[in-house]
């Protein structure tokens, strides 16, 4: 089902339906997309995150990925033996706890190819907007993922503004 809530097919959703309800949608459709441009790379949106973590740090630990990440341990574990599978990263141990994990030549080298496509994907999912919109829309999107308050502060910071 949530196949097709993905594709192009069928109508639109409402504009003003529930805002949760179109980001999901949103996101599922922009993952959908990334994934296809990234399938012939051998690599998943999910890895090409994980991947473009180190474009900002240049090594971290699998718990520092998991926690950037916002996934367990456990997931980061797997996702890293995959990518390591892959020749695309590289582990070493700066301790018996602490294992750093670090991409390979071959690594920033897809990074780099995947980093296009995904421009790419961007670029076509902002093409209907002007300049100006697509700066409004980056800051809202930013100053929402930066949200701090509950919903009771919301409203009441809403009622201020009236």
């Amino acid at each position: 089902m949530s196949e097709r809530l993905t594709t192009s097919e069928g109508p639109a959703p409402r504009p003003d339906a529930d805002l949760g309800y179109l980001f999901r949608l949103a996101h599922q459709r922009f993952r959908a997309l990334l994934d296809s441009g990234l399938e012939d790379l051998g690599l998943s949106a999910q890895e090409y995150g994980i991947l473009s973590v180190f474009q900002a740090r240049p090594e971290l630990s699998t718990s520092e990925l998991a926690r950037i990440s916002q996934v367990t341990r456990q997931t980061m574990h797997t996702s890293v033996l995959s990518l390591e599978a892959a020749g695309l990263i590289e582990r070493s141990a700066r301790n018996q706890r602490v294992v750093l994990v670090r991409p390979t030549k071959r690594g920033r080298q897809c990074l780099e190819t995947a980093t296009r496509r995904v421009r790419a994907v961007e670029h076509a999912a902002l093409a209907a907007l002007s300049r100006e919109d697509e700066r409004t829309v980056r800051a809202w999107l930013a100053s929402l993922a930066a949200l701090t308050t509950g919903p009771g502060k919301a409203e009441a910071g809403q009622k201020e503004k009236s």
